[in-house]
């Protein structure tokens, strides 16, 4: 009788621990939205082929997404916000952007840039072979809507271009781009005067930039592109090895300045490359410049490592 007691007290008490653990566990999925929702995602956001700051600690992403039946529903345009804690991290939502034109959504769209003057944004598909798609956007952002104004197709024969940026030389606005020129030891950097209304180009001018690290083949000697107030230019090379699981590597560099000759004509002069970071394992395909009084210049980069998704990272002080 005294052992069958001992024992009944004894599975008494390991079932008492098992519901205790049970109901920690329990206690710990409930309050955890995470593990609500079963399988969790480690990111959502999308690859980052496109960045351009809008204000505060907004910006704006757009994406590759294709017109093929795969990937004609995903995003093309998000907003981003930059991460206020630890648990929340950066947040984005897709935006319906409404395309104009016979062609529809867009495809394959590689770069984003604001317009100085708070003028809107020029949206830019790569032109790349297969995808029959070469169209610039002006779009106009406004309270989390964002309209296209008017669109051109690309007013220069182009094969793969990942970066575009507008810069401001006087009064005069200037587009500027490059081919990603992928596995080729340099690229154009080209530019042009740009008019608004409507969405025109002069002539174009160029550039040779030779890339630096990384280099062979898989390497885009220019695979994102921008510009900062005071026309420094910032660029990344980016290694590709195929495989949409990786490996990947990312440099970025300022490579020179958007200046105005002696005749007042805007032209890029390149100098010596400063290495702004190095970035083992992503795949860096866009470039965004966040000017404030209270924190200067910022420059952020944006991934698209493709089977990874896409995050956004500030880089070290570029001064």
């Amino acid at each position: 009788m005294n052992a069958f007691n001992t024992i009944t007290r004894d599975m008494t008490s390991v079932f008492v621990r098992i519901a205790l653990c049970a109901g920690l566990f329990i206690g710990c999925i409930t309050t955890n939205p995470a593990h609500r929702q079963g399988v969790v995602l480690v990111s959502t956001l999308p690859d980052l082929s496109g960045l351009a700051w809008v204000e505060g600690d907004l910006f704006i992403g757009v994406h590759d997404a294709k017109r093929n039946p795969a990937k004609y529903n995903w995003p093309r345009v998000t907003l981003l916000h930059l991460p206020k804690s630890e648990i929340e991290g950066v947040t984005w939502q897709s935006i319906d952007v409404t395309f104009p034109g016979p062609d529809g959504p867009s495809s394959d769209l590689e770069s984003a840039s604001p317009i100085p003057g708070g003028k809107g944004f020029l949206l830019a598909e790569s032109g790349q072979e297969g995808e029959h798609a070469r169209r610039i956007f002006h779009a106009v952002y406004s309270n989390g809507k964002m309209n296209i104004e008017s669109f051109v197709n690309w007013p220069v024969p182009i094969e793969n271009v990942e970066g575009i940026e507008v810069c401001q030389v006087g009064q005069q606005l200037v587009f500027m781009y490059a081919e990603r020129a992928e596995g080729q030891p340099s690229t154009k950097l080209r530019w042009a005067p740009l008019s608004l209304n409507p969405l025109s180009f002069g002539k174009f001018k160029e550039v040779t930039y030779k890339g630096v690290d990384p280099i062979g083949a898989g390497v885009r000697p220019i695979s994102a592109l921008a510009a900062d107030s005071d026309g420094f230019i910032y660029i990344a090379s980016a290694y590709d090895s195929g495989n949409d699981d990786g490996p990947f590597k990312s440099v970025v560099w300022r490579i020179g300045k958007m200046i105005a000759d002696d005749k007042g004509n805007p032209v890029v002069e390149l100098g010596e490359s400063k290495r702004l970071a190095t970035m083992d394992g992503l795949k860096v395909e866009s470039i965004a410049v966040r000017e404030t009084k209270e924190g200067g210049k910022q420059v952020y980069v944006g991934t698209d490592d493709e089977h990874y998704g896409g995050i956004i990272r500030l880089l070290p002080d570029v001064t």
